[in-house]
């Protein structure tokens, strides 16, 4: 393991969204990109994957970052925001298991005990269009792409 890698402890970082789907997709375009610039030295994947299903992907590290589209009311395509677990709405009252957010599922995981992060760091790029099939990103979604890039490497080194 590479030197950097393990001064900086066991990180895993996950693009969600759907890649066909136009800006949901930019969660898969960002970890594509760290991936290339990371090479071996961190864990990069994506998943389609929400709320419950995602713990098994964070089980056993210590520190995850999530990247994911948002779309907010009153948010401009491009906008930025870094969120933690606490930043998000814990949910009690579930119609069904796959109604089960982020914050709900991570509580839950830890109620049964799971290996979970101890830091959870979440990027969410507003988005204009999630419904469009589509591989390309609008524009102001794609010029955020570097700065979330650039934003996530600043974190790793620290």
């Amino acid at each position: 393991m590479d030197k950097f890698a393990l001064v900086k402890g066991n990180t895993i970082i996950i693009g969600l969204g759907n890649p066909i789907l136009s800006d949901d997709g930019v969660g898969w375009v960002i970890a594509q990109e760290l991936a290339k610039t990371l090479k071996d030295e961190f864990q990069v994947t994506t998943a389609s994957l929400a709320g419950f299903n995602l713990l098994d992907l964070l089980a056993g590290y210590e520190r995850t970052f999530i990247v994911d589209a948002i779309q907010t009311k009153n948010g401009k395509a491009g906008d930025i925001y870094r969120l933690t677990p606490e930043d998000l709405q814990f949910s009690r009252r579930l119609a069904s298991v796959h109604d089960i957010n982020l914050v709900t599922a991570l509580e839950l995981g830890k109620t049964l005990g799971l290996s979970l992060p101890k830091e959870i760091v979440i990027y969410a790029i507003e988005a204009q269009d999630t419904l469009t099939f589509a591989e390309k990103l609008s524009p102001p979604v794609e010029e955020a792409v570097p700065r979330v890039v650039k934003a996530i490497l600043e974190e790793l080194k620290q």
